[in-house]
């Protein structure tokens, strides 16, 4: 190989080197830039599943309420009925009562009765 060979062959090769680099540096930067659009998009996601977490617990938390209105309810109605017996009146049977032990058991309790209904 004579000189001239040698170094146009130099040359090629430190293109190719620079087009490396270039290339290298472009992958990384879109890497980057990729990287840096999926964390955003996790962080949208993170803050839509604890949103809806919490509209679970408001859920739960207004459930509770209306579990202790209808306790309080029944037991007004359940000394109502009492009462008209002892009047000599014959009233219609009494709605289903609530588990006593817990608002996971009425919970379960409630998404039974709905299943069974079909409306679920």
């Amino acid at each position: 190989m004579d000189g001239e060979s040698v170094e146009r062959l130099m040359d090629i090769i430190l293109q190719m080197k620079i087009n490396l680099a270039h290339v290298t540096q472009t992958l990384q930067d879109q890497t980057y830039e990729i990287r840096q659009q999926l964390t955003v998009i996790f962080e949208q996601e993170t803050k839509g599943l604890q949103d809806c977490l919490s509209g679970i617990d408001e859920k739960i938390e207004e459930c509770s309420i209306y579990i202790e209105e209808h306790r309080r309810l029944y037991s007004s109605l359940a000394t109502m009925r009492h009462k008209l017996v002892q009047l000599g009146a014959e009233p219609g049977p009494m709605p289903a009562a609530l588990p006593e032990d817990g608002i996971e058991r009425v919970i379960a309790w409630r998404l039974n009765e709905l299943r069974s209904q079909g409306r679920m």
